[in-house]
């Protein structure tokens, strides 16, 4: 099984990191390929982006990542 992974990481803002994150990974679904799209932005865009309200989730991403908090799906 092939698997790879492409991160688009840009220090400055506005130059479109969250735009092209939400539509490359729409568009390689829409080939039928596996895509899992993770939004490290503290702002939460690409969340918003997709029609998920931030709120709704009781841990971040600093949860998971530094305190080891489990992802429940």
């Amino acid at each position: 099984m092939n698997k790879n992974i492409i991160s688009i990481i840009n220090q400055k803002g506005g130059v479109g990191k969250t735009t092209t994150s939400i539509n490359f990974s729409a568009g390689l679904a829409r080939k039928g390929k596996k895509t899992l799209l993770i939004d490290l932005d503290p702002q939460a865009h690409s969340t918003i982006g997709l029609g998920i309200e931030p709120e709704s989730f009781t841990a971040s991403i600093t949860d998971v990542l530094a305190k080891k908090k489990p992802i429940k799906g």
